[in-house]
């Protein structure tokens, strides 16, 4: 019996072997798979053969095979089940209805300006979101596999609760999990922000050697998130990556976690904000001199457009800070690709220049560079990678659950 199960173990291992690097990859031929893995073109062929009558892979285009030949591709059958990804931001939340190739066929966005009066309120609104996101994809109920959240930290993955996000208050000790699949009747995975959308960089990124990446978000706040061997790393108190937490400054300004010289204090849009209206008090003929007590970020970037030298050096500074932060990271980390993303890498181009160039002075010399760049999936990237955290899921569990 247990040889038996240890057969079972193994084949359902090499079937998920072939779904992953159909994922990654894309699409795949049977003589790329056998080349891959290490199994021969019978076995693949079996295994092609099995997910083709799941309807769980399609034909893709014909490839050439070599000497004029053509052989079959096999893809993703993305239309086989449909995920929501749902992305809540400081300053806008957005739910989206997704197929097994993240594309988005539904979403809705919530400023979040309007102040909740409660919990109750804000989790009716996700639900009610849910339901109009499925209403206008025209996709059956039955055929979502779930919902994935990305939401501020610190979290507990585990339970599902979001504990005490700082800039977030109204969010503190959020059973998320429970209460919105109450509402909805879906699963629900919550994981951080950061950690989602570096899984969506992750899958959606064209570059598909890469199997170790790290996302610096620099919004609002600062946060990261870290995949090793393609998989998230949460850490074990689900806190892994709180980078905006790492001290740069000891004797530097309170953070809104409690501690001092945290990088958020240092870069984040929050502390240019801060910054910025220190240093109003005494220009009294900056354009933004009555405005120092209510600045936004887009006043930022207005005086960016314009050249002010005060906004720009604030900006300069944050990024100094957050390249130096990112070059701890390399030295600590050392991930073959690095994507910066966040209204201020977004806005302001020079940001990410300085990044790149103080990381790669102060990290270990004679180490070749890290590849950098900035985040393809913009805006999209937090629905994308929650519904991605719902879909690996399923391709994970799928086939042990099919084939036993």
């Amino acid at each position: 019996m247990a040889d038996q199960n240890n057969q079972v173990q193994l084949k359902n291992f090499n079937r998920r072997t072939v779904l992953g690097y159909i994922r990654r990859n894309g699409t795949a031929t049977k003589a790329g798979l056998a080349s891959v893995t290490g199994l021969t073109f019978m076995a693949i062929k079996k295994i092609l053969a099995e997910l083709q009558e799941l309807n769980l892979i399609r034909d893709g285009q014909m490839e050439s095979g070599g000497m004029g030949r053509k052989a079959v591709s096999y893809v993703i059958n993305e239309n086989y089940r449909y995920t929501i990804g749902i992305h809540i931001n400081k300053f806008i939340t957005g739910i989206a209805l997704l197929n097994l190739r993240g594309q988005i066929l539904a979403i809705e966005r919530y400023s979040m300006d309007k102040e909740f009066e409660n919990q109750n309120d804000f989790v009716t609104m996700l639900a009610e979101a849910v339901n109009r996101v499925i209403e206008k994809s025209g996709v059956k109920r039955d055929d979502i596999l779930g919902i994935g959240v990305g939401a501020p930290g610190p979290l507990d993955c585990e339970s599902g609760v979001i504990l005490t996000p700082p800039n977030m208050p109204m969010l503190d000790y959020l059973p998320l999990k429970e209460t919105l699949e109450g509402r909805t009747g879906f699963p629900v995975f919550l994981n951080k922000d950061t950690n989602v959308i570096a899984f969506a960089e992750y899958w959606y990124r064209n570059n598909r050697d890469c199997s170790n990446l790290a996302y610096v978000e620099v919004d609002m706040g600062i946060g990261s998130g870290i995949i090793i061997d393609g998989k998230l790393n949460v850490g074990a108190n689900c806190i892994a990556g709180e980078f905006g937490h790492i001290t740069i400054d000891l004797n530097g300004p309170l953070c809104n976690c409690g501690n001092r010289g945290c990088l958020e204090a240092m870069s984040s849009g929050i502390a240019v904000l801060r910054m910025l209206g220190e240093q109003l008090e005494n220009q009294k003929d900056h354009p933004l001199y009555h405005k120092r007590n209510s600045l936004t970020i887009e006043d930022v970037f207005v005086m960016t457009d314009k050249k002010d030298l005060l906004t720009i050096s604030i900006l300069n500074r944050s990024a100094f800070y957050v390249g130096v932060a990112v070059s701890n990271l390399i030295n600590t980390f050392d991930p073959e690709m690095i994507i910066l993303g966040g209204i201020l890498i977004q806005k302001y181009p020079m940001y990410f220049n300085i990044v790149q160039d103080v990381a790669n002075q102060r990290k270990v010399k004679g180490a070749k560079e890290n590849f950098m760049a900035v985040s393809v999936l913009r805006e999209n990237a937090g629905v994308i990678g929650a519904g991605e955290i719902v879909t690996d899921h399923f391709f994970n569990q799928f086939v042990n659950e099919v084939f036993h």
